[in-house]
């Protein structure tokens, strides 16, 4: 089960080389083998740095670090991208694994950067309607290292369709994932339905200041919580997928009608 998760630092470092060794030494110490890190738009980064006087860009050196940190125990680090203008400054950077946004589904230049890493490639579809996710694929020749990844962006579960992670499968013969983006833990059980490869969680540390917003805020957990979040999964791939438990629920539909 561990393999299949993979834990997302996300921009909740808020840029501090502290914060971000702080959720890199969690995930060294953890059951855990996969960690990612996030750039955003350069536009973002510009506004922040202008309004909240935040720059929530880490170094090239904490990345190298990381790596090197993460290989010693036989883990990796990838990298989510959205944009060629913030990726430029780290694309020499050897990553274990890499993310496309669902911003930049059909980004073509961006795509092509990270196909020529030869690296396992995650594509985030997030609201990508069928014609765009086949219109991204068609771009990509050998698709052996390539990973979907559904994710609903908005916490109204009338955006929310989960039934699409097996329509996905079956649909583009590729691995699909769930990647966590909603208010509670409902659609994480409810996901098990359908069978993920993986999944994709956003992690944040406890802080003294517990009224502490990070960006990916209402999605994340914190470390504490994940043992627990692991559980849930078990249990619910396991209630889906037990032959025994399935052939109660059917009698007992079977007495029910009679």
């Amino acid at each position: 089960m561990i393999s299949k998760i993979y834990l997302e630092a996300g921009l909740n470092h808020f840029g501090s080389e502290r914060e971000a060794k702080t959720i890199l030494n969690f995930f060294l110490d953890s059951q855990f083998k996969y960690l990612s890190f996030m750039l955003h738009r350069k536009e973002f980064y510009e506004y922040q740095i202008k309004k909240n006087k935040i720059n929530f860009f880490l170094s090239k050196k904490f990345y190298i670090d990381a790596l090197r940190l993460a290989h010693k125990k036989g883990k990796k680090i990838g990298l989510a991208v959205c944009d060629n203008k913030t990726f430029i400054d780290l694309e020499k950077i050897n990553f274990d694994f890499y993310k496309i946004l669902g911003v930049s589904i059909n980004d073509n230049s961006l795509i092509k950067k990270i196909l020529e890493k030869n690296k396992f490639t995650f594509i985030s579809l997030a609201k990508g309607s069928d014609e765009n996710i086949k219109k991204c694929l068609s771009q990509i020749k050998y698709k052996r290292k390539i990973k979907l990844i559904y994710t609903s962006m908005s916490y109204d579960p009338k955006d929310t369709s989960l039934s699409r992670i097996s329509y996905l499968k079956e649909k583009f013969k590729l691995p699909v994932g769930y990647g966590h983006h909603y208010r509670n833990i409902n659609t994480i059980i409810l996901s098990t339905f359908f069978d993920p490869s993986f999944y994709f969680f956003y992690i944040k540390r406890r802080n003294s200041n517990k009224k502490k917003v990070y960006p990916d805020n209402d999605h994340a957990f914190f470390f504490d919580e994940l043992n627990e979040l692991i559980d849930i999964i078990k249990e619910s791939t396991y209630l889906v997928n037990n032959k025994k438990i399935n052939t109660k629920i059917k009698l007992d539909a079977e007495k029910i009608k009679k």
